[in-house]
């Protein structure tokens, strides 16, 4: 679990850290580092040909995949939990301005 958090951590500060020297903004250059740190599949095919190759040891390449997997399976919850916390920390439009189409410019949902 130790070594799935690693290396989604730092294969998502690279591209943050880029985005950001490229001008977009922190939320954009941050979904862009969730989206780019998850391991891919392709990842399984360059395990295998490591193995067959003797490049890789068995014990070591089942510990990779684990890792490659889950950092699959957690896209969806760290995606989930960054949209909540933006949510939480865009302030309410004032009431004045509801219905105004605020909304279209990328303010939250007015009721």
């Amino acid at each position: 679990m130790r070594f799935m958090i690693i290396v989604r951590v730092s294969r998502a500060v690279i591209p943050y850290l880029l985005e950001r020297w490229l001008g977009l903004n922190g939320d954009t250059a941050r979904r862009i580092g969730h989206v780019l740190s998850q391991g891919g599949k392709f990842a399984f095919v360059l395990f295998a040909v490591g193995v067959i190759q003797g490049m890789i040891g068995e014990p070591l390449v089942h510990l990779i995949k684990l890792a490659v997997t889950l950092s699959m399976a957690a896209q969806s919850l760290a995606l989930f939990i960054d949209e909540a916390v933006s949510r939480a920390s865009t302030p309410e439009p004032p009431e004045s301005h509801r219905g105004w189409g605020f909304e279209a410019l990328g303010g939250p949902q007015g009721t």
